[in-house]
């Protein structure tokens, strides 16, 4: 199969802090990758770098003739003058010609151009250019833009709107909208961070869209689901190397443990070798400093010295939450609980308890009122009615996915004795590198730092204050694995009270034993994570109201008939003959065969051929 993309050879320096090396590799029209590594190991800028729009330090990268690329940047979109239907367009050949265009056309303001044996060459590309511009369908791409918008869940907003009055999610709706509409005017997509600022019905509906692009797809992100269900290739960089793994997410983790165990296998062999020269060379030296074999060996010395522990240079990331006295068993109440802003209802009389030791995953839709239920629990914000209760034992912690906690003119030994005034600047120093900010960087300003380095440094100023109630808004956003996998640890083993909203499969599945589920002015409760929640949601939407037909239509979750009887026998299900089964992301390979070998039939499909 031809390469998209060649690289051979490539490193890139920046500032002086070298980010890779000598990575080679070749993008394939049937890929899907994920490039994976620490938060600032330098994605986004190979990304950059296969866009044109950086030049390596050194190496080669070799592009196919006219190879259509679109990138999503994790920045949403923030022109000010610009609408929607431009941000569209600006995925299209005619945004490429009007680019050219408006470059002819300023060489023309120039006088002494058309003195210059280029006047005739510049008016006979621009006329072609202006001719190629006029015969652009623009139909076609209103038609596509506004049918995706309507998919993603967007179907009021007007092409015609400027982005500069949309909010966060709405822009990162709209950036990942244009980019998939029309998949076949592309023929390398590079998503960088897709999932940020996104709920969980819109990132299944971004993996259904990726598994049915048709093209190649580079993605950087660290949702490890996403990242199971789409990708046949990992890139990871890791210590400056680009290590490439020729399979799936989950086989990835398993041969990266592999690789790692013979990694630390043959460090130990070689310290040991060096163990041995080392003391060879001494024992020589005694005897006779002269001797000429003394200095050849000291230089196969030094080059045994060179290698660095495998396991010292991956950065890990280890701690605990700390907990005081635990509270009452009722942690918080709340009874007939009403909220709205302006026409919008937020919460509608809803009820609902928090048991001290409970760890809950608050989830539902963008906008349905997660963070103003949480702001409510720490006394920000008030309820319009209803009785809202938390106990006077607990002492809350909080963590705002803004970071509008942290001082941003501060640096981070300030920021991080704000509140811990008997915290010594060296203590500030030496836990300040356990979560990986060293030497100079201590002294930055917080304003300076990445999403995911003030996310890291808002965890560490929780940590060292002793909550029994922690109210987690989207705590990994913007993190690393690593970072992430910490995280997940340290709740695991706090014997505090959690609730965290997340948009985090995975982190919801190893941490939550209750599910919170809001859509819609209510809050339905789940016993279970949230694989345990996406099955008994199943279950209740075979009572098809309206309320669950529409959820059914966001989600992508499909209706079977049991066609012939069958077994799940990984979860001992029997299904029996003419039963329904609601089938999305959560449940799909554990049914795959069933619908491959026609014991399942789309309902749709049995109602047509009655």
């Amino acid at each position: 199969m031809d390469s998209l993309v060649k690289v051979r050879d490539l490193s890139k320096t920046i500032e002086g802090k070298l980010l890779f090396e000598n990575a080679s590799f070749d993008v394939y029209s049937d890929n899907c990758i994920g490039l994976l590594g620490a938060n600032g190991c330098g994605k986004t800028t190979l990304f950059k770098i296969l866009l044109g729009w950086q030049q390596p330090s050194f190496g080669e990268v070799w592009r196919k003739d006219n190879l259509r690329i679109r990138y999503l940047d994790q920045i949403p979109v923030s022109s000010l003058d610009k609408t929607v239907y431009d941000f569209f367009i600006r995925t299209t050949p005619f945004d490429t010609i009007q680019q050219k265009i408006r470059e002819y056309e300023m060489q023309l303001d120039d006088p002494d151009i058309y003195n210059s044996s280029k006047y005739n060459d510049i008016l006979e590309s621009l006329t072609k250019l202006k001719i190629s511009a006029n015969r652009t369908d623009h139909s076609l791409l209103w038609e596509a833009s506004g049918r995706i918008l309507k998919e993603i869940g967007m179907p009021n907003i007007s092409l015609s709107v400027k982005t500069s009055s949309l909010s966060g999610g709405e822009k990162q709706k709209i950036a990942l909208s244009s980019v998939l509409a029309q998949p076949k005017e592309c023929d390398l997509l590079l998503l960088d961070e897709p999932t940020n600022h996104l709920d969980i019905e819109t990132i299944e509906w971004l993996e259904r869209q990726i598994i049915d692009f048709p093209q190649a797809v580079m993605i950087v992100s660290h949702d490890r689901y996403l990242l199971d269900r789409l990708v046949d290739r990992v890139f990871e960089i890791e210590n400056h190397h680009l290590e490439m793994y020729n399979t799936t997410y989950e086989e990835y983790e398993e041969q990266k443990l592999l690789r790692t165990h013979i990694k630390i296998k043959a460090y130990k062999k070689h310290k040991a070798e060096f163990q041995r020269q080392k003391k060879v060379i001494e024992t020589m030296s005694r005897r006779n400093k002269y001797d000429l074999q003394i200095a050849s060996k000291m230089k196969r010395l030094a080059k045994l010295q060179k290698v660095e522990n495998p396991v010292l240079k991956s950065y890990l990331l280890k701690f605990n939450f700390k907990s005081v006295f635990k509270s009452g068993k009722n942690v918080a109440e709340g009874h007939n609980l009403k909220k709205q802003f302006d026409d919008k209802i937020i919460l509608d009389c809803i009820n609902f308890e928090i048991l001290a030791g409970q760890k809950i995953g608050l989830i539902g839709p963008n906008g349905c009122g997660k963070t103003t239920f949480l702001k409510m629990l720490i006394g920000e914000k008030n309820p319009d009615d209803g009785m809202l209760y938390v106990s006077s034992g607990v002492k809350t912690g909080y963590f705002d996915q803004g970071h509008l906690s942290l001082k941003m003119e501060n640096n981070l030994i300030e920021e991080l004795r704000r509140d811990n005034s008997e915290l010594s600047e060296n203590d500030a120093k030496a836990l300040l590198g356990q979560f990986n900010f060293k030497g100079d960087m201590v002294n930055k300003q917080v304003k300076q730092l990445s999403g995911g380095e003030r996310a890291r440094l808002a965890i560490l100023r929780l940590i060292l204050q002793p909550y029994n109630f922690l109210l987690l808004d989207e705590p990994t956003n913007h993190m690393d694995m690593d970072s992430k996998k910490a995280i997940e640890g340290a709740l695991n083993s706090y014997s505090g009270t959690v609730i965290a909203v997340s948009h985090d499969r995975r982190f919801l599945d190893m941490v939550a034993d209750t599910i919170f589920f809001m859509d819609e002015g209510t809050i339905k409760i789940y016993t279970g994570n949230y694989s345990s929640f996406c099955l008994q949601r199943q279950k209740e939407l075979t009572n098809l109201s309206d309320s669950n037909l529409a959820y059914l239509s966001r989600t992508g979750i499909k209706k079977y008939v049991v066609y012939k009887a069958f077994t799940i026998w990984t979860t001992k299900t029997k299904h029996k003959i003419g039963e329904e089964v609601f089938i999305g992301e959560h449940n799909e390979k554990l049914y795959e065969w069933a619908i491959k070998s026609r014991f399942l039939r789309p309902a749709e499909y049995l109602e047509r051929n009655k």
